[in-house]
């Protein structure tokens, strides 16, 4: 996969890119539907678990899921208790369907945009299964890019509309969407949408 081998390549100055931002500051727009109780949770696309272990400190377990090699690495080894690595990707996450877990809380940051438009349901009712009861689901899109960009990571244009036409066909609640800027690149912009699985 074109993007994970761009991952694999610019592992470290990335590191940095991500770990200068605190999560708190990212997903704070979405953080009043985190769950009341701490559950499992599972940050998937989980990069440096830089959210991965945010969600930790709260008290959550949590699976991070990294197909990356060197971003995987990297996390691991600032990895905080209560947080367990996993080499698997989106749309089939096999590896992860195969330890059998309903997650209280599935996170996607900035991940939805490097599935194809063709694998989206698929991942989406894939995500929607390991949901369990009363669980929440969220997902970042992120708008804009530029050429370079594209070339290097590979980015597929993604919208809301798309999301909630999944959620409807596997009755599931949109709780919230928010739009907002991105924290450092005028060019960039992302929408938040917020599930959750009826109880």
């Amino acid at each position: 996969m074109k993007s994970t081998r761009y991952y694999n390549k610019n592992a470290a100055a990335l590191a940095t890119q991500y770990d200068a931002i605190a999560s708190g500051d990212i997903h704070d727009i979405w953080k009043d539907h985190l769950p009341e109780r701490n559950g499992l949770a599972c940050d998937i696309g989980a990069g440096t678990g830089r959210d991965a272990n945010w969600l930790a400190s709260k008290g959550w377990d949590v699976i991070a899921v990294e197909p990356s090699s060197a971003m995987r690495e990297h996390g691991m080894s600032r990895s905080r208790p209560g947080v367990t690595w996993l080499d698997d990707s989106l749309p089939r996450l096999d590896k992860l369907r195969a330890l059998g877990y309903r997650f209280n809380l599935i996170l996607l940051s900035a991940v939805w945009m490097h599935i194809p438009e063709s694998k989206r349901e698929r991942a989406f009712r894939i995500l929607s299964e390991m949901l369990a009861p009363s669980g929440v689901l969220v997902i970042s899109l992120r708008y804009g890019t530029d050429a370079q960009e594209n070339t290097e990571r590979v980015f597929y244009e993604v919208t809301a509309s798309e999301l909630l036409e999944y959620a409807k066909k596997r009755s599931i609640a949109v709780a919230s969407q928010y739009r907002h800027a991105d924290l450092n690149r005028a060019h960039v912009s992302w929408e938040t949408m917020v599930f959750h699985m009826p109880a």
